[in-house]
């Protein structure tokens, strides 16, 4: 992980008594399971219980996964440590959504800061195969991609899954985070019914309740309909008897607006006759027009003859001038790259003088350091000149280890009897036996590879056996597989070495002979059929394999050691280990590595290297810019290298098991006189050894002194042996000055002959726009001459233009009084009928106007019935008919419902009233455990108001006061959480729904309704056949009762947690036990 801060959970079970349980529990440990669960692991989790949890970068979690038990799940740690956030990634994990949790809006604020996706994976449990879901979340743009089983889906189908599990997240009864406990206590009573209901009731009991709010409102907002459509019906019945008077009025009317109707027909006929007239007269003069204009441009065409002539020239000028600007643009781009060519060497000279000033100041560094060492010398030569000569010293010291050696001598002499009666023959033998059982312990870790071959890949263990019975067949050794004989010295670089050497060789038999090789390979793999790999060692020594780089110069990148310093094998296994996968130059980083490896591929030059969880790969392009390109892996946890032998321990042990059975021989002698006799030469010897370290310190002081004068004086010689020669420096720095400035004067030279060559191609461009200039000016004057012939021919080119207007204005007119006359009569031509009709109608346009006025006038004394009163005449008849025929069906249908209402009605509330009964019989038996007194009960102000119908918890926490209704304002904090965590108790014992979550509900509680309401939790939650129960808490009181069935979860973080797939809590519990022994 690349967090600064890892967080892990620890799982364990507690026994009742605070003793902790071995028990089948599936711990952390990295540990995935396969979906498919077995007799061991099923037993007691319901159907929708949740297995298994994963979050990778989720919150304030890098990676984690546990497993919660099938009862009660109490989650503990610290506040800030990740507790609800487990609780988020359920909610988030099951479809749920952010507002239910009362934190981030957005999905994309639950990714961990610096990273740009999370993942949440849940396992729920079902019968006969579990069911995974699988969210990722990305930051960027809230986006989330989701999977059922491996199998890609969207968030409806998840949703749908859920729902058929049985999973309300949103039902604060069954999931209850910390940011929504107040908001239970706040519920009003219809919700609480609502997800009362949701939680513990069969799955038709809220549907029914749903069924019947439903139906009383339609029965309502049918009944107002109802009664709303009966008084339009006799609305509608006197409107109409009002209005048959004026129906008759409408009807005289509508003779007298016929015959005006008739003479509209005849005024547009006579309309179009008159326009088709005026049309004939415009034609002829559209003749006339065409002929004036052909001879308008017989005149006008020699002038434009000249005008192209002209544009012509004008064209060919225009293009010499645009070549003449390339060519001088050219010569001007030219000039410029020199110009900046000459910058360049200019740049050249200031860094080479630069490099020239930089070596006179290293110059004056080397001459400063060397009278500085200088100085150091003098200093020791004044000290040694103020100490005796080391040559006094000597005589003193051989006096003293003579004396020494003396007394060494009779304490070996009196050891030697000692030891003999000490080490009496039985307890010799009881220490034999003991080191001989540590020693097998350890050869028994070694046989544990052996073991997961034996499971794993059976043929090279088949080839091992045999092998071991037929070693003596070969000429030289034929090591075992390279997984069996490699010992890494620490158990966590077991995944490094495992990392570097591929599967096929750390399965392979090495031999150290070809023919060997090749026997075996005939006795094993072609006549016993075994898969096996062997390979042969290269003949050179393992001296040759030494690094590429020592290690100390890569140190300060945080690389601390090679691989093949992490482990033992074999000359010849590791010779081809080393050959082949290079071990001996693959370093090992540190956490410094990781945190700069930006630093560590561009400045190391090291191209393979491993860090703490990565494997890094450096290569570089061989084309272009040589592009630095870099690979890397996560490194798993090693599976066969993870079993390693102490080697140091087991030399021990086999060297105690030598010494033991060279004392067994020893006689018994004398004790007491012998111990008499040793304490006073040791007294002896304790002072002829101080006597010795006095002398000895003496001498040493005067060795260093001579070794610190001949190191720095050496110093003092590499540095003057390193020094420049600023003479000959300075000489090749100007012969390069001068060189460069060679360059320089040719640029110059060539840059003022490309400005000379511009100026040129500017003047030929200006003599060139002076001719295209004169042209121009000709032009313009046949222009003018063009203007006036083009005048003339312009009017009659408008007046034919207009005439031509004249004639489709008119000729569309008489189209339009044509196509009116034919609309107003219904045909081409007016019909016999119509043509009588017309014959007793005036010619005359005026004369028809006066007859339509009249007639309008006699129409206009009646009074106006709007058509459309008439035409609600008639649609109110057919309305009043529909509506009688409506009210019949209406009043049969509303029968037929409220018959259905009272049969669902009376399932509803028979099954409420008992699951009511039941709820409050358990709610009062919690709350008379803990010294109180609670009901529940069911509240209604009218039955037949079904979305009325609420719960009322009555509570009493003090024998002095009345039972009271639990709200958010008149019970404390601490006595609303009690209320709430026993109302869910009094749910959970109902077993509706798979789990259930509280999340530091006891907060606010005082000590002893906490202890009470634990012991409650414990005894409820840890039954047989209930369901799961998660209990989020910062923290638990002393002495609590635990039960076997029970699920601690404790959640660590900090810098040094180690990652939670390490986590081994048997190994955790034998170093506490051995602690305590100790």
């Amino acid at each position: 992980m690349s967090s600064k801060c890892r967080r892990n959970i620890r799982s364990s079970h507690e026994s009742a008594g605070r003793n902790r349980s071995r028990n089948d529990s599936t711990m952390v440990n990295g540990v995935t399971s396969s979906g498919q669960p077995t007799a061991e692991n099923a037993k007691g989790y319901v159907e929708g219980s949740i297995v298994r949890i994963l979050m990778e970068n989720f919150v304030t979690y890098d990676q984690c996964e546990f497993r919660p038990g099938p009862h009660l799940n109490v989650i503990m740690g610290p506040n800030g440590t990740g507790k609800s956030t487990v609780v988020c990634a359920m909610c988030l994990g099951l479809a749920g959504n952010t507002s239910l949790l009362g934190r981030a809006k957005e999905v994309g604020e639950f990714v961990k800061h610096g990273s740009n996706k999370a993942v949440i994976e849940l396992e729920i449990y079902k019968s006969p195969k579990n069911v995974t879901i699988r969210r990722e979340i990305i930051k960027q743009g809230n986006k989330t991609s989701w999977s059922l089983n491996g199998n890609r889906c969207n968030m409806s189908d998840v949703k749908e899954k859920v729902k058929s599990l049985n999973i309300q997240i949103g039902n604060l009864c069954q999931f209850l985070p910390q940011d929504k406990v107040v908001e239970f206590a706040n519920m009003t009573n219809i919700e609480l019914l609502e997800n009362t209901e949701k939680a513990v009731g069969s799955p038709d009991l809220f549907e029914n309740h749903c069924r019947l709010k439903n139906f009383h409102k339609e029965q309502k907002e049918l009944l107002l309909k109802q009664k709303e459509e009966s008084d339009h019906l006799d609305k509608l019945k006197q409107k109409n008897n009002r209005l048959e008077a004026d129906v008759k009025r409408y009807q005289e009317r509508q003779h007298h607006l016929e015959v005006i109707e008739t003479l509209e027909k005849k005024k547009a006929w006579v309309e179009y006759d008159i326009k088709r007239k005026l049309y004939l007269e415009y034609k002829e003069r559209q003749e006339s027009l065409k002929k004036e204009l052909k001879e308008a441009h017989a005149l006008n065409s020699p002038i434009q003859s000249q005008l192209d002539n002209f544009a012509e020239r004008l064209h060919e000028v225009d293009i010499v001038i645009k070549e003449k600007t390339n060519a001088g643009r050219l010569l001007a781009n030219s000039a410029n790259r020199r110009h900046e060519k000459i910058g360049d060497f200019s740049n050249d000279l200031t860094e080479i003088q630069d490099d020239l000033k930089s070596k006179q100041q290293e110059e004056e560094k080397r001459a400063k350091k060397i009278r500085d060492y200088e100085k150091l010398v003098d200093g020791w030569n004044r000290e040694l000149e103020g100490m005796p000569p080391a040559d006094d010293i000597k005589p003193q010291l051989d006096e003293n280890s003579k004396a020494l050696r003396g007394v060494v001598r009779e304490v070996n002499a009196i050891d030697t009897e000692y030891n003999a009666i000490k080490s009496e023959r039985e307890g010799l033998q009881r220490d034999k036996r003991d080191c001989e059982t540590r020693l097998r312990k350890l050869n028994d870790q070694k046989d544990m590879r052996l073991k997961e071959l034996q499971k794993r890949y059976r043929d090279t263990y088949n080839a091992v056996e045999w092998l071991r019975s037929n070693q003596d067949k070969f000429k030289h050794t034929i090591h075992e597989p390279v997984a069996l004989v490699i010992n890494v010295k620490n158990k966590e670089h077991a995944k490094y070495v495992e990392k570097a050497i591929p599967l096929n060789d750390m399965l392979a038999f090495v031999c150290e002979d070809a023919d060997d090789m090749e026997m075996f390979v005939n006795l094993v793999r072609d006549k016993q059929k075994l898969k096996i790999n062997v390979v042969k060692s290269p003949a050179e020594p393992l001296a040759n394999f030494r690094p590429q780089r020592p290690i100390d110069d890569i140190k300060r990148w945080g690389f601390n050691y090679y691989l093949r310093e992490l482990l033992e094998a074999p000359e010849a296994v590791m010779v081809y280990l080393c050959k082949m996968h290079k071990l001996h130059n693959l370093p090992l980083g540190s956490r410094v590595t990781q945190e700069n490896i930006d630093k560590v591929v561009n400045e190391s030059n090291v191209t393979r290297f491993y860090t703490p969880d990565y494997h890094y790969s450096v290569k570089r392009s061989r084309y272009g810019n040589h592009t630095r390109s870099t690979d890397s892996n996560y490194i798993q946890d090693a599976r066969l290298l993870n079993i390693t032998v102490d080697m140091s321990a087991k030399r021990e042990l086999e060297q105690g098991i030598q010494e033991i059975e060279i004392q067994l021989g020893t006689g018994k002698q004398r004790y007491t006189e012998l111990q008499r006799q040793r304490q006073t030469l040791m007294t002896t010897d304790n002072e002829l050894k101080e006597q010795k370290k006095d002398l000895l310190r003496r001498r040493d002081r005067h060795k260093t002194i001579h070794q610190c004068i001949a190191a720095k004086k050496e110093a003092i010689q590499k540095c003057q042996t390193s020094a420049l020669d600023l003479e000959v420096e300075a000489t090749k720095a100007k012969e390069k000055i001068r060189q460069i400035n060679e360059k320089k004067i040719k640029l110059v030279k060539e840059f003022r002959q490309n400005v000379k060559d511009c100026i040129e191609k500017t003047k030929e461009k200006v003599e060139l726009s002076m001719a295209y200039a004169l042209v121009v000016n000709q032009k313009t004057h046949i222009e003018a001459t063009q203007r006036e012939a083009t005048a003339n021919l312009q009017r009659l080119e408008n007046e034919k233009l207009q005439n031509m207007n004249n004639v489709k204005e008119t000729k569309d007119r008489a189209r339009q009084l044509i196509k009116k006359a034919q609309d107003l009569t219904g045909s081409e031509q007016p019909s016999e009928e119509l043509r009588d009709a017309f014959g007793t109608c005036p010619d005359n346009i005026d004369e028809i106007d006066q007859r339509i006025h009249h007639v309008r006038a006699q129409a206009d004394c009646l009074y106006e019935t709007d058509q459309r009163v008439v035409q609600e005449y008639e649609q109110r008849g057919a309305e009043i008919h529909r509506l009688d025929k409506k009210m019949e069906k209406s009043k049969e249908w509303i029968e037929r419902q409220q018959a259905e209402i009272d049969n669902v009605a009376q399932m509803w509330k028979e099954e409420l009233n008992r699951l009511i009964s039941e709820v409050s019989q358990k709610f009062s038996n919690f709350f008379e455990a803990m010294g109180c007194a609670g009901e529940v009960k069911l509240q209604f102000e009218n039955e037949e108001d079904y979305d009325k119908y609420g719960i009322s918890i009555q509570v009493k926490f003090r024998k002095a006061e009345q039972m009271r209704e639990l709200t958010s304002h008149y019970q404390s904090g601490g006595e609303r959480s009690v209320s709430t965590i026993l109302y869910l108790m009094a749910l959970q014992e109902l077993n509706k729904c798979p789990f259930r979550v509280v999340d530091e509900i006891n907060q606010g509680m005082d000590p002893n309704n906490e202890r009470r309401v634990f012991e409650l939790v414990v005894k409820t939650a840890c039954r047989e056949n209930t369901s799961q129960y998660f209990l989020i808490t910062p923290k638990l009181l002393l002495n609590l009762t635990y039960g076997p069935k029970m699920t601690v979860i404790c959640v660590y973080n900090g810098h040094w947690i180690m990652p939670y797939s390490h986590w081994n809590v048997d190994a955790f519990c034998r170093r506490r036990r051995r602690l305590i022994v100790q």
